[in-house]
């Protein structure tokens, strides 16, 4: 494969990724006080076994709060110092490639966006981890990661090359106040949906308020991010189990007719709407619900944020209608961790992984305001964090997972994004029909992955 031009493609994508990690915050959601302090790890070894070594952790600028936790808290258990090599979201996938490829070997730990985990393991970026795994299975507790995050973020032809690191999904977010008003019910179905956002836009016309908004900005992960949000919920998915495109496929079509029967009921104008637009709109209290990520209720309560602090709920994604409905959590972003090949202090390296995938300091950095989401089961069982986070979206999280919808992983999915956020863009701006764009996307995913083969 053309391994420049999937790179360069990555950067298109990645480019919206402080969406999906959240900006840092210093407020809790609404179901109970921020923990002022970080639990205690439970265990530590005697002394520091590494004193005086160093670490290089490649890390991006949404978590960086978070990687400064980690490296403190092995610090002070290790004696290790770890250097953070702190980079723009859009950047990191580039820079992990290019310092194995350009023998500069300075990076020990890359954390990455799982979409870019087949980038990275086609140019020879990360360990293989099938061994390390199987020896730390029952001491780290593996199975107690959701089997979705296990698989997903750290998996590339049945072999391991990371570890989960953080899980995000998409949940949807609706303000209790106009819903209260307005006398409607938070939605379980995509039908429902429609038929809110109908109801509080029409009640509300000329008060600039809206029953919802939809993230259609030209951007990958925007954009196919809001459409994954209804495919999986139709039953859809964008490849089948044989990697041969299914994009076209009837749950696809009636995922996207949803969306565009919304649209007219939406923030103004859908199709220029991305991360900020929308949560311009939630902010302010002018708009009645939005598809996001999980810390959108820590982002709304922070102090001067918003004038909705406490007056939001959250549930897990409608579902769609037909005999594959389901409720779904969509995968629009989640990261793991990984060795890298060429690591200058590889064994500290490997301890550095072994101490972030152990579930106490997941469950350590889960309950301080650092942008990462659970991956454990344990975690969000844990008395500590349903009061860091809330009973409501414990329960969100949980039901999302029943069926979680993922973006494929593999190198050439990032050719194959291209044509779908075109003709998805068209599709909402009407110079398409629904059907029309998927047919057309299908075409051109099947001609790309012929001249790849």
């Amino acid at each position: 494969m053309k391994k420049l031009s999937v790179v360069l493609s990555l950067l298109i994508v990645v480019s919206m990724l402080l969406a999906a990690c959240g900006q840092a915050t210093p407020a809790p959601s609404t179901g109970g006080p921020a923990a002022t302090e970080a639990p205690a790890a439970t265990e530590a070894p005697a002394g520091k076994p590494y004193e005086g070594q160093t670490l290089n952790f490649l890390t991006i600028q949404p978590h960086n709060v978070a990687a400064q936790n980690l490296a403190d808290w092995f610090k002070e258990e290790t004696g290790a110092t770890v250097n953070l090599i702190v980079v723009p979201y859009d950047n990191v996938i580039e820079k992990a490639v290019l310092d194995v490829t350009s023998g500069a070997a300075q990076i020990d730990v890359v954390e990455y966006w799982y979409p870019g985990l087949g980038t990275l393991v086609e140019n020879n970026v990360l360990e293989n981890l099938d061994e390390w795994w199987k020896s730390k299975e029952a001491e780290l507790k593996f199975d107690d990661f959701f089997e979705d995050y296990r698989d997903v973020l750290t998996t590339i032809d049945g072999k391991k090359y990371g570890i989960p690191y953080d899980g995000d999904m998409h949940l949807l977010w609706y303000n209790k106040e106009l819903f209260a008003k307005h006398n409607v019910q938070a939605p379980t179905t995509w039908d429902e949906y429609l038929q809110v956002c109908k109801t509080i836009t029409e009640a509300e016309k000329g008060n600039d308020v809206y029953g919802c908004a939809i993230m259609g900005a030209k951007i990958p992960l925007i954009l196919i991010g809001t459409f994954l949000n209804r495919l999986g919920s139709y039953g859809g998915t964008f490849l089948d189990a044989d990697g041969k495109p299914v994009i076209n496929s009837p749950e696809a079509v009636a995922a996207l007719d949803a969306l565009v029967a919304e649209l007219p009921y939406a923030l103004p104008t859908p199709s220029a709407v991305a991360f900020d637009e929308a949560l311009g709109g939630w902010f302010t209290g002018k708009v009645g619900m939005v598809e996001f990520w999980t810390d959108l209720g820590a982002m709304t309560d922070a102090p001067d944020a918003s004038v909705i602090g406490g007056k939001w709920g959250v549930v897990a994604l409608p579902k769609g209608s037909g005999p594959k409905a389901k409720v779904v959590a969509s995968l629009n972003a989640g990261f793991g961790m990984g060795v890298s090949t060429t690591a200058p202090n590889k064994e500290l390296a490997y301890k550095f992984i072994e101490f972030v995938a152990r579930p106490d300091i997941a469950l350590r950095y889960n309950t301080v305001v650092g942008g990462i989401d659970p991956v454990r089961k344990s975690t969000l069982e844990d008395p500590t964090f349903i009061k860091f986070a809330g009973e409501e979206l414990v329960a969100a999280i949980k039901e999302g997972h029943k069926n979680l919808a993922p973006w494929p992983t593999d190198a050439l999915w990032f050719k194959l994004q291209e044509p779908l956020t075109d003709n998805l863009s068209l599709a909402l701006t009407g110079a398409k029909t629904p059907k029309q764009a998927l047919d057309d996307t299908q075409a051109a995913w099947e001609k790309i992955i012929a001249e790849n083969k």
